[in-house]
């Protein structure tokens, strides 16, 4: 149903208007998974479909649906080798323990639909609108030890009659989320030349969802917030307006330039991609919000009628 919806969405988006957009910008995460325990971050591209304000009267709607692809993000496992170093104190015969690096790539579809009124509406250039978000987020993170680092599991192969699956510690895996999201939202647009125009966006909702991890059998609920901000120049170059009985028809081709940042944060969450399947008391303590964001720069063309 859901991918019905969005292609019945698309199909009808580029009868009346079509813009694509391409982002460059950075990714980060911080919390949620064991040993992951500050901010880290990667470069980021992003391919989006766009519509960010179409009237009917004075009602309006814009969507955006973007598609998320990150280079690898480098997670050090400070937390687990600090919980090593405390148990060779304890072991003293035995070899010292180092956990590798782990990697994590996100990629997946981001979709937010706006509805709403334009409390101030002077043309299709100079608007202030409000309305309501909805949206849905669809992303996934790879997870997967580095490809030069190798584990030296130490006191843990020594003991691994009392740890399962030891020498599988940090295997692949593949973590899923899915948040759905309702909120505020505010949209305008305003002339500086004849073909010049400032817009901007702002967003503020509740979501709601849950998260997945092949590896660990996670499979629980999150609540939290998104936020997004996105601000840029709309050119329009040329505009004609033709007449065919009672229908005006306004086509124009125009180009955009903007930035867009996006925040998800969720509640407390612990992933334990460790391999040495924690106890839930154990993991309790190692709890941390889970956030994710973006920063990125994009460069638009599209057409509307």
């Amino acid at each position: 149903m859901k991918k019905i919806a969005l292609i019945v969405l698309s199909f009808s988006s580029i009868l009346t208007a079509f813009e694509v957009e391409y982002g460059s910008g950075t990714f980060a995460m911080e919390g949620g998974f064991l040993g992951l325990s500050g901010e880290i971050s990667t470069d980021l591209s992003t391919y989006s479909l766009v519509d960010r304000h179409t009237n009917i009267g004075d009602f309006f709607y814009s969507y955006d649906l973007t598609w998320y692809d990150s280079k690898v993000l480098k997670q050090g496992q400070q937390t687990y080798n600090n919980l090593a170093s405390q148990a060779n104190n304890f072991l003293p015969n035995s070899s010292p323990a180092t956990i590798p690096m782990m990697e994590h790539r996100l990629k997946g579809l981001d979709v937010n639909i706006r509805l709403g009124y334009d409390v101030i509406h002077q043309d299709e250039d100079n608007f202030v609108g409000a309305g309501l978000l909805f949206g849905l987020s669809i992303p996934w993170i790879d997870s997967t030890k580095g490809d030069d680092s190798t584990p030296s599991l130490g006191f843990m192969l020594d003991n691994a009659s009392t740890i399962k699956d030891a020498k599988d510690m940090f295997a692949k895996s593949k973590t899923e989320i899915m948040t759905y999201k309702i909120g505020p939202s505010i949209n305008l647009q305003k002339s500086l030349t004849e073909n010049i125009s400032l817009y901007g966006m702002g967003s503020y909702a509740y979501q709601t969802g849950y998260v997945k991890n092949s590896y660990a059998d996670a499979d629980f609920s999150v609540d939290g917030t998104f936020q997004e901000l996105n601000v840029g120049l709309y050119f329009t170059p040329f505009s004609q307006r033709y007449k065919w009985g009672w229908i005006t028809f306004s086509p124009r081709v125009y180009a955009t330039l903007g930035y867009k940042y996006s925040r998800w944060d969720m509640g407390d969450m612990t992933i334990d991609i460790s391999g040495m399947q924690m106890s839930s008391e154990v993991l309790d303590s190692f709890g941390m919000k889970f956030g994710m964001n973006s920063s990125v720069g994009y460069f638009g063309i599209g057409y509307s009628f």
